[in-house]
């Protein structure tokens, strides 16, 4: 009797035991999926952002989205590999430009490669780690690169405000655009003027140390000099050290190295002073859209580009405006008047919004964030190319947009990203016709004031 009180009891135990297990495990379960649906934005994006590199790697399920030719069809490092080829090129006593040896001789010489027109020290840095590897496995190497730095950014962002409403439609827009997916497959440099840009702003906002600010500045300058527009703008804002800084470095980098960088020194000179108008099929800008519609005489280009510029910086010189809207509103124009943006380069915008979007309260409007949102998305080429509207197919380099096409591409890319410019300067606009209407009153007022005091002597006899 006593043996079998004893199983019954060990029973019962084993079952309470196996009910508490279940139990702790439901409930962790439980904590688990509330967790994944209180974030549930957040990892959406994280998801996406992982089948990006899955996509690259070899399932291709993102290229629908994209042409041919800004997939870089038929010639997958043409602009990676002007890195490397540099590098090597320099290290076996050839140029950075990458040309070959005297020999023939050349870093993935069965490769179509552009010559090398990055700033010589990023070139000797990066370009000469990538040279030691083949291309496919430089390729794939900057691509591990990409993921891990991109973690890391994000993993910031998130610690730094995570406190915001909005941080998860802010770590969705970095996540979820798909030009940073044309970025990836591309095998571009933008995403290192992307993340030094990103981490830039982040120190700005949070009033870092000029020091900090200033060494970012200047490693984003020297991959691409995008950076140079940010100059006024941060001296305007008062952020001398950080432009002290970053312009010092990048000019004494770039004058030490004089004798080794005449091409780049040349390249940037020509950027600045002789813009060129280029247009289909992968150039993407209000400005290529424009030029192509209405064909207009150089004069007048430089002269609508100059002043718009020039009011932008007159308009950011406004304490009312913050740092990182400014910011914002020089990429702006770089997107949509600079002479050779590509899509990929639009990746920038996603770093750049979700920044806004967690400082600036005119990103936060419904309408902003729907704008935020239309600019995740790529160009229209994929409804062009399932309706065979002026897409051809052109051998190895893939499907390519006629000219019709490829505006009404520009025009996709363009309108939302001016919604949302006008969106976030509405109410600075209204403050600014208030306060313009208030001078003319006031002006107004004290004509009358001095008529009035004329009229009173003219009648005192």
């Amino acid at each position: 009797m006593s043996i079998l009180m004893l199983f019954a009891v060990d029973g019962k135990c084993r079952t309470y035991t196996f009910y508490l297990i279940v139990r702790k495990i439901t409930l962790s379960m439980h904590r688990l999926f509330r967790h994944i649906y209180r974030y549930k934005l957040l990892y959406a994006g994280l998801l996406l952002y992982m089948t990006f590199f899955v996509s690259v790697l070899g399932t291709g399920w993102f290229d629908v989205f994209f042409s041919g030719p800004a997939l870089h069809a038929g010639a997958k490092g043409i602009d990676f590999l002007q890195l490397p080829r540099g590098a090597w090129a320099f290290w076996h006593g050839g140029s950075l430009d990458g040309a070959p040896l005297a020999d023939g001789s050349a870093y993935a010489k069965n490769e179509v490669v552009n010559d090398n027109v990055y700033h010589p020290l990023f070139t000797l840095t990066l370009g000469t780690l990538f040279a030691s590897f083949s291309p496919g496995g430089a390729w794939l190497l900057w691509l591990w690169f990409k993921c891990i730095l991109s973690l890391c950014a994000l993993r910031i962002f998130y610690l730094e405000f995570h406190t915001s409403r909005y941080i998860q439609l802010a770590m969705f827009l970095l996540t979820a655009n798909l030009s940073v997916y044309l970025e990836l497959a591309a095998g571009q440099f933008q995403f290192l003027v992307n993340f030094f840009i990103f981490l830039l702003l982040i120190t700005l906002v949070k009033r870092a140390p000029g020091f900090l600010s200033g060494m970012l500045y200047w490693l984003g300058l020297l991959v691409k000099p995008i950076g140079l527009l940010f100059a006024p703008v941060l001296l305007l804002k008062r952020r001398w050290l950080t432009v002290a800084i970053g312009l010092s470095l990048f000019a004494l980098n770039t004058l030490l190295m004089r004798g080794i960088s005449g091409y780049y020194i040349d390249g940037l000179v020509s950027n600045i002073l002789h813009p060129w108008n280029p247009g289909p099929n992968q150039i993407v800008t209000l400005y290529a859209l424009l030029h192509s519609i209405f064909n207009e005489p150089a004069l007048v280009s430089s002269l609508i580009r100059d002043g718009i510029l020039g009011l932008l910086l007159l308009f950011v010189s406004w304490r009312r405006i913050d740092v990182s809207k400014a910011i914002f509103l020089m990429v702006v124009y770089f997107l949509c008047f600079y002479n050779q943006v590509y899509e990929y380069d639009w990746s920038v915008l996603a770093y750049v919004c979700a920044i806004c979007l967690v400082c600036c309260p005119s990103f936060q409007t419904r309408f902003s964030r729907v704008c935020l949102l239309l600019i995740c998305l790529p160009s229209c080429f994929i409804v062009l190319r399932l309706f065979h509207l002026d897409v051809s197919v052109q051998g190895s380099i893939g499907e390519v947009p006629g000219v019709f096409a490829w505006q009404v591409m520009v025009f996709s890319k363009v309108v939302p990203l001016l919604l949302l410019t006008g969106s976030v300067l509405a109410s600075d606009l209204q403050v600014l016709m208030q306060r313009c209407k208030a001078l003319l009153q006031t002006l107004h007022l004290a004509k009358i004031d001095q008529r009035g005091d004329e009229v009173k002597g003219s009648l005192i006899p």
